[in-house]
C-alpha cells in the first residue's frame, strides 16, 4: 500500500527558508566584496604593496662643526644601522634571541627596543647602530630567517678631540615621543641634539631625511629601486671656538675638576669652553645603552654637569677688582684711600682676619688687590653695604643667565636685603655684607659670568654676550663705569702679576705681559696650622683665576676654577698662564709655565666624590673665612 502526501506547504515552507537564507548570504559576501574592493580598496591595495615593496629611511647627514681657523671639531663617520621593520615580525621571541646572540645588547634591552618598534606600527625601526663587520656578516647570512631586519648604511658623530669638546658639543639622543607629537617632520629612532652645540643649533646641523622605495623578494633581499627622495645634510657650522686652545686648557686641567673659559673681550667670542672631568662623546654618537647610562649619572664626580655653565661657586678674592671698581667709581673709596692692615680687623664686635697672618701693613686700593688684602675690602663692604654691593656685582652681569646660545645655563647669586626677606625669611644681617665683600658668604657665580665680568673690566666698561657663533651675540652694552675707574683697577691687576708682592707674580716668567686677579673660595673652616695639603680633596678650597692679555689691549680673558684645587697661585693661576702664552706666546718652543696639578708631595688622583657645594649662610654675623 502507498502513502501518498498531498500536502507540500511545509516542505515549501523549508524551501523558502533556505532560498532566503542563500539570498541573505549571497547579499552580505556582496557588500563585504564591496566594501573591501571600493570602500576600502585603497588601503588593501597599499598593503599588498607593501608586502612586496619598502620604505626605507635616508638619513640625513648632521653638519659639520668647525673652529674659528676651519679645523674640524665635529665631523661624521661612515657607519651601519639595524632596521626592524614590526609588520614583517612573525616571532618575537626569535628574533630578539637572535639579536641578542649577536652581542647588540643585552635580553632586557633588546625586549624594549622590540617593544618600542613594535608601538610605531608599519614604520621601520632603527634597533642597533654601529654594527660591527661580524654582525653584519652575520645579519646578511640570515636574511631569508629573519625578513623582519635589514642593515642600512648610515652616518654617525665622530669628534676627533674626544672629551676635549665633550661639553661644548654636547650630546645626541634619539627623539622623544613630544618631540614626534610636535615636530611631524622626525621621525621615530632618529638622533636630535639634546646639549651643546648640537642642540642649539639642531636646525642647522639636523637637515631633511629623506626616503628609498625598493622592490624586495620573498627573502626580503632587495631587487631594484622604485624612488628616491634623497636627504638634504645638515649645514656646516663654523664657531668661534680656538681648537688649539680648547685642546691646551683641556691638557693643562687632566686630573683635576673645575671649568675654564675664554673671551675675547671686545665682542664675547668664546674661544674655550671647558668643563672637566668629561664624558666621552662617542657614547652619544648613536643609541646610547641604558647601562651606560646609568654608570655616567652614578659617577660621583658628575661628568655630565656643565661647569662652566651650570656650577654655582663663591668668587672668593676675584669679586674684590669689581667692587673696587664700584667703590671709585661711587665715591665710597678714592685711589689714595688706604688701611693699615694688621691681620684682623675687628667690626659689629666680631674679629675678621686677613689670609695674611701678621697683616699687609698699609695698603691703599691698588696694593690691596696686588697682595689680596683682606681688611681693605672689610672696611670697604661696611662702608659700602650689601646693596652697594649688589648693585656693583649686577652691573657687571653677576646674578643673571649670560644668554649664551647653549641652554641649561645657571643664574647665580648675588644676594641682598630683598632677596633675604623672599628667599629665607629674615632681614639681612651686617656680618654677611663684610663675608659677600671678600667673595664668600650666600653669593655665587659660574665661571662664565667670572669672564663676562672681566671683559667688561678691561674693555672700557661694556657688557658683551658670549657666543659661540659670529654674529649670534647681541652688541656690547655700556655698563656705566667711567674710562678712569676701571684703567685704575687694570693697574692693580697689573700689579697681581708684576707687582712685587703680587699673589700670581709667579706668572711674570712668562714671555706675554698678564694681568688678573686670584680667588680662593673656602668649603669648610681649616684649622690654623693645618695646610691645604693635609686636607682631604673634597675638604679643600676652590681655587680661582681669573686673567687677560695682552695688557694694554686686551683680546683673551681667561676664568679658571678648580674645584678643591687648594691654592689659586699655585694651581688655577698657572693653567690661565698657560693658555695665554699659547694664544700670545713664542710660536713655537715648551710652555714656560705648566698647570700644577696637585701639590709636589700628593699627586692628583680622583679618589673622591666632590662634596656639595655650600649652601648660602643663613643670617648670621660669624666672621667670614679670609681668602686671597
Amino acid at each position: 500500500m502507498t502513502f501518498v502526501r498531498d500536502d507540500l506547504r511545509p516542505v515549501q515552507r523549508r524551501l523558502a527558508t533556505l532560498l532566503v537564507a542563500a539570498a541573505l548570504g549571497f547579499g552580505l559576501l556582496a557588500v563585504r566584496l564591496w566594501v573591501l574592493q571600493i570602500v576600502q580598496g585603497p588601503r588593501w591595495r597599499t598593503a599588498a604593496e607593501n608586502n612586496r615593496l619598502r620604505r626605507l629611511p635616508l638619513e640625513a647627514p648632521r653638519g659639520t662643526v668647525t673652529d674659528v681657523h676651519g679645523e674640524v671639531i665635529l665631523d661624521n663617520r661612515p657607519t651601519y644601522q639595524l632596521l626592524l621593520f614590526p609588520e614583517e615580525m612573525k616571532d618575537r621571541a626569535r628574533t630578539a634571541a637572535f639579536l641578542t646572540s649577536l652581542g647588540i645588547a643585552s635580553a632586557d634591552e633588546i625586549d624594549a627596543r622590540l617593544a618600542k618598534a613594535c608601538r610605531t606600527s608599519h614604520l621601520p625601526s632603527v634597533i642597533a647602530d654601529n654594527l660591527t663587520w661580524p654582525q653584519v656578516a652575520t645579519i646578511a647570512a640570515h636574511r631569508a630567517e629573519y625578513r623582519e631586519l635589514d642593515v642600512h648604511p648610515a652616518t654617525r658623530r665622530s669628534l676627533p678631540n674626544g672629551a676635549a669638546v665633550a661639553h661644548l658639543v654636547g650630546q645626541l639622543g634619539e627623539v622623544s615621543p613630544e618631540q614626534l607629537a610636535a615636530d611631524p617632520a622626525l621621525r621615530s629612532g632618529e638622533l636630535v641634539g639634546r646639549s651643546g652645540i648640537e642642540r642649539a643649533y639642531q636646525d642647522v646641523l639636523g637637515g631633511t631625511p629623506g626616503n628609498l622605495v625598493v622592490v624586495v623578494d620573498a627573502f626580503g633581499r632587495q631587487v631594484s629601486a622604485l624612488a628616491e627622495e634623497p636627504p638634504v645634510p645638515g649645514h656646516p657650522l663654523r664657531t668661534t671656538i680656538d681648537l688649539d686652545l680648547q685642546k691646551e686648557a683641556a691638557a693643562a686641567m687632566t686630573g683635576l675638576v673645575g671649568a675654564v673659559v675664554a673671551l675675547d673681550p671686545r665682542d664675547g667670542a668664546v674661544r674655550v669652553l671647558l668643563s672637566q672631568p668629561a664624558f666621552d662623546p662617542e657614547l652619544f654618537a648613536g643609541h646610547l645603552e641604558p647601562a651606560k647610562w646609568r654608570e655616567l649619572i652614578s659617577d660621583p664626580l658628575d661628568p655630565l654637569h656643565d661647569r662652566a655653565l651650570q656650577a654655582l661657586y663663591p668668587p672668593g678674592s676675584t669679586i674684590k677688582p669689581l667692587f673696587a671698581a664700584g667703590a671709585l667709581r661711587d665715591g665710597i673709596r678714592t685711589p689714595s684711600d688706604s688701611v693699615y692692615c694688621t691681620g684682623a680687623v675687628n667690626i659689629y664686635g666680631h674679629p675678621y682676619r686677613c689670609w695674611q697672618k701678621g697683616g699687609h701693613g698699609r695698603v691703599d686700593l691698588d696694593e690691596a688687590i696686588e697682595v689680596s688684602c683682606d681688611s681693605f675690602f672689610y672696611h670697604l663692604a661696611h662702608d659700602a653695604g650689601i646693596d652697594h654691593l649688589a648693585a656693583w656685582a649686577r652691573a657687571f652681569g653677576l646674578g643673571s643667565p649670560t644668554g649664551i646660545e647653549i641652554g641649561g645655563e645657571s643664574s647665580g647669586l648675588v644676594p641682598d636685603e630683598a632677596w633675604s626677606r623672599k628667599a629665607r625669611g629674615q632681614p639681612w644681617y651686617g656680618g654677611e655684607t663684610i663675608s659677600v665683600g671678600i667673595g664668600q658668604g650666600p653669593i655665587l657665580v659660574t665661571p662664565i659670568q667670572l669672564a663676562v665680568a672681566y671683559s667688561a673690566l678691561v674693555n672700557g666698561g661694556l657688557l658683551v654676550q658670549p657666543h659661540l657663533v659670529e654674529g649670534q651675540g647681541r652688541p656690547p652694552r655700556p655698563i656705566g663705569f667711567p674710562p678712569a675707574v676701571l684703567a685704575e683697577v687694570q693697574r692693580a691687576m697689573e700689579l697681581v702679576v708684576a707687582g712685587p708682592r703680587g699673589t700670581a707674580r709667579r706668572l711674570a716668567a712668562l714671555p706675554v705681559r698678564i694681568a688678573g686677579k686670584t680667588g680662593t673660595s673656602q668649603v669648610i673652616h681649616k684649622q690654623d696650622g693645618v695646610t691645604w695639603q693635609q686636607l682631604p680633596w673634597n675638604e679643600r678650597h676652590h681655587a680661582l683665576f681669573v686673567g687677560y692679555a695682552p695688557v694694554g689691549n686686551p683680546e683673551l680673558v681667561v676664568a679658571v676654577v678648580v674645584e678643591h684645587g687648594g691654592d689659586a697661585a699655585s694651581v688655577a693661576a698657572p693653567i690661565a698662564g698657560r693658555i695665554l702664552e699659547r694664544a700670545f706666546g713664542p710660536p713655537s718652543g715648551p710652555a714656560a709655565v705648566t698647570a700644577s696639578k696637585a701639590a709636589p708631595d700628593e699627586p692628583a688622583t680622583r679618589v673622591a666624590a666632590a662634596p656639595p657645594l655650600p649652601r648660602p649662610a643663613e643670617g648670621t654675623d660669624k666672621p667670614p673665612r679670609p681668602t686671597r
